[in-house]
């Protein structure tokens, strides 16, 4: 099955060496890069494309990890609070629900209108 998987990759490889050499060959023309700021002369196509995909790329991984890092911050906020809200729980389960004997009354006792005692 290795055999099968290193064939696969040099098949690849190999094909995207033929079909960048292929590009290259079809685009070896000439053209005049006239941008706002400067002015490049006789650039090659193939390298105008090469460059302007590199870019996108560039740009792209750039937009992606800033949308990355909002929202890691946002997880790490959620994350706070949900451990601000666990120990807010767990400290609320650690209350006594009743107040203790000779305080004067029953601090968690629900009030239903019955009178109790006597």
């Amino acid at each position: 099955m290795r055999w099968v998987r290193r064939l696969l990759i040099v098949a690849f490889v190999a094909g995207l060496v033929v079909g960048t050499h292929l590009f290259v060959d079809d685009n070896k023309q000439t053209v005049d890069l006239d941008l706002v700021a400067f002015r490049v002369e006789a650039v090659e196509v193939w390298l105008l494309l090469l460059g302007s995909f590199a870019a996108g790329v560039v740009l792209a991984g750039g937009i992606g990890l800033f949308r990355g890092a909002r929202l890691r911050l946002l997880v790490r906020r959620y994350r706070k609070t949900a451990r601000e809200l666990s120990a807010e729980v767990h400290e609320l389960r650690n209350l006594p629900l009743s107040g203790h004997p000779g305080d004067g009354g029953e601090a968690g006792a629900p009030d239903d209108g019955l009178e109790r005692g006597g």
